[in-house]
């Protein structure tokens, strides 16, 4: 990626696509993109026009208006596909999205397992771990994932505006060493010696000059110095801002000195300023507004700019100036580095997943450098686009790396390290569930689906998955909590997650939605909230394949389907009871079996097993033995009969 001239940070997508599900329209986007480049030579407004038209007809991500440019609106739409290499800037497919939509991308290598996060995490994880971003001139660049990097290997807890506003502060011409200082230098923040404003100003000064000491004599004197005011107050496009700020701050010194009801009007009507409210006030109101004295100290009382110490006054303005400059843009910065799957951004906490393993890995890698832009982004032959692994892409030795974990995590060999990783994910998910997803939770939230009130859903699950996606989540959780939490919640969800372990997306590949291992049995949990009609276009076959498959490939063990819709049809109800009176055969192999076994539920019928504290397996005994009752008349009571013995209606 190469910055405008004029452009002051970067830009992970475009701020006319605000969509925060990106997995799934991204690989939604792609294969429409290369039937495009199928149809269309070259990438101009009459192919970008046809585009947009395109994913308006043929998907649901975006609301039609007859006023916008479909040109535009096709070109913007499909920069965050350019800036992570998964296009070029003609907008043809890298390897990695061919690979990608065609579910074949490069396995994971042994390193990568470590991170215990699924392909779709690897997939974004390899092109961040690759993406420079360069100056304007193309020569100097550095890598803003690897900043990231960096910050999480040496601390815990960032803020996440902290995190969010360093790394796009961070220039492409400053130096690999500037880089690492400012890193260590962040450790005073850290440690509670300087606030964050001052390790703003430190690290990222407007002038050089000794701001500190500035600061202290221009509140010391009894008139604002006008000139010295000037220096540290600084607006690099329009001095007339710079009258602003000082009229705002004068009476705001003013009002704090004679705190009456003139000077509070006049403080009141100079923050209402565009200007003042970007300098002074993250692009919002100052103050909230009140007309008595006693009353605006109250609702203001912990506004900085109004504490007993005035240097919080230029703190404030240096805090709102840089958040003006990244707000823009840190939102799909972090939606983007959250598609990892190694960070965790809970609770406005910025924290590696799991430090330990980060740091042999990332602790060496280079951050910055000096190289030509267009010998790293201008070909699709360049590594940039590739489908490589990590260890590849770092030139990284792994059994180095393994030896060195195999003393952090103090076990005996390779093989108990990944044990090591996979164990810790699943506390980690179990942790997640007993604190934001316990059994009464998740009795409120599975009725909210059938109501079909999203934002809610989305509220208390999380904003980066689709609703269909957050379904199975939640319904897998509902099972961990029917089951007695006896199985391996973040082995049995094909889902890809977050850091925070909250789903992002389905994960790739042709296996059921939920696979569960008992130690006696496999259950398949397959989830959909396509209405009756739809389930016999969507899911017939898609979920009588993964059936088969299942049941073949994990013979003799016994196997069992559940299908879980909101609302359920009376055919596709007894076609799954019939499937089982005929042999299958599996879709992946020339083997058939001879019982595939599928159990239609409703979600209210899933809610009371949940509330009823049901043994779920005496459920699936019952519907076990119901497959080895031989009977020439097809019962159409056959599911009743099942529920009614084990659900209290």
């Amino acid at each position: 990626m190469k910055l405008l001239s004029s452009a002051e940070t970067f830009n992970l997508g475009d701020t006319s696509f605000r969509r925060k599900v990106l997995i799934e329209d991204y690989n939604i986007l792609l294969p429409l993109l290369k039937q495009i480049n199928g149809e269309y030579i070259n990438w101009n407004k009459e192919s970008q026009g046809a585009f947009y038209i395109k994913s308006l007809n043929q998907t649901d991500l975006f609301s039609r208006n007859d006023t916008e440019d479909p040109a535009k609106r096709g070109r913007t739409l499909t920069n965050a596909l350019v800036k992570i290499g998964l296009t070029d800037e003609k907008r043809n497919l890298s390897s990695v999205a061919i690979n990608w939509i065609n579910e074949s991308i490069t396995p994971m290598d042994d390193l990568e397992k470590l991170f215990g996060i699924d392909i779709n995490n690897v997939l974004f994880l390899r092109q961040l771990v690759k993406l420079r971003v360069y100056d304007s001139v193309g020569e100097n660049y550095f890598y803003p994932f690897r900043v990231a990097l960096q910050l999480l290997i040496r601390y815990r807890n960032i803020p996440q505006q902290d995190f969010l506003t360093i790394i796009h502060l961070i220039q492409p011409t400053f130096s690999e060493q500037k880089i690492k200082k400012i890193i260590n230098n962040y450790g005073k923040v850290a440690t509670n010696d300087i606030i964050f404003s001052e390790f703003l100003d430190i690290n990222f000064p407007e002038e050089s000059t000794n701001t500190s000491l500035t600061i202290e004599s221009l509140f010391d004197n009894e008139t604002i110095n006008r000139q010295v005011f000037n220096s540290i107050f600084v607006n690099r496009k329009t001095t007339e801002s710079q009258d602003i700020y000082y009229d705002f701050v004068v009476k705001l010194l003013k009002f704090k000195k004679d705190s009456n009801s003139e000077n509070l009007d006049s403080l009141l009507q100079a923050s209402t300023n565009a200007q003042i409210k970007k300098a002074f006030g993250f692009g919002k109101s100052v103050f909230i507004r009140k007309t008595t004295v006693t009353e605006f100290y109250d609702k203001n009382s912990d506004n900085a700019l109004l504490s007993n110490n005035n240097r919080d006054i230029y703190s404030q303005f240096i805090l709102s100036k840089k958040d003006d400059i990244v707000k823009e843009y840190r939102d799909m910065t972090k939606r983007t580095f959250n598609l990892t799957g190694i960070i965790d951004f809970s609770n406005g906490l910025v924290n590696a997943t799991n430090q330990a393993i980060l740091e042999p890995i990332f602790n060496n890698i280079p951050i910055a450098g000096t190289g030509q832009y267009t010998d790293y982004e201008q070909n699709l032959s360049f590594t940039f686009y590739q489908d490589i692994p990590l260890a590849n892409i770092l030139h990284l030795d792994t059994d180095v790396i393994f030896n060195t974990l195999t003393e952090v995590l103090d076990v005996t060999d390779k093989s108990k390290v990944l044990t090591a990783v996979v164990t810790q994910k699943e506390d980690k998910f179990r942790l997640l569930i007993s604190q934001k997803f316990p059994k009464e939770k998740i009795m409120e939230i599975l009725p909210l689906f059938s109501e079909r009130k999203d934002s809610e859903i989305h509220k208390l699950v999380s904003e980066y998955a689709t609703i269909p996606t957050i379904f199975e989540y939640i319904v897998g959780i509902a099972w961990y909590h029917i089951s007695n939490e006896d199985f391996s919640i973040s082995e049995s969800l094909n889902l890809t997650l977050d850091g925070n372990m909250l789903p992002l997306s389905h994960a790739v590949g042709g296996a059921g939605d939920i696979v569960i291992d008992y130690k006696n049995m496999i259950l398949m949990i397959e989830v959909t909230l396509m209405n009756a009609q739809a389930q016999k276009r969507g899911e017939w076959e898609p979920v009588l394949r993964h059936a088969t498959n299942l049941t073949v490939s994990r013979s003799p063990k016994n196997v069992t389907t559940l299908f879980i819709a909101d609302d359920l049809d009376d055919n596709t109800i007894n076609i799954w009871r019939a499937v089982a009176s005929v042999p299958m055969k599996a879709t992946n192999n020339n083997e058939f079996t001879s019982l595939v076994k599928i159990f239609p539920m409703t979600n209210s019928e899933l809610l009371k097993v949940l509330d009823q504290c049901i043994d779920e397996q005496n459920l699936l005994k019952d519907i076990d033995s119901s497959y080895n009752v031989s009977s020439e008349s097809f019962d159409l009571s056959w599911r009743d009969k099942i529920l009614n013995k084990s659900i209290s209606q």
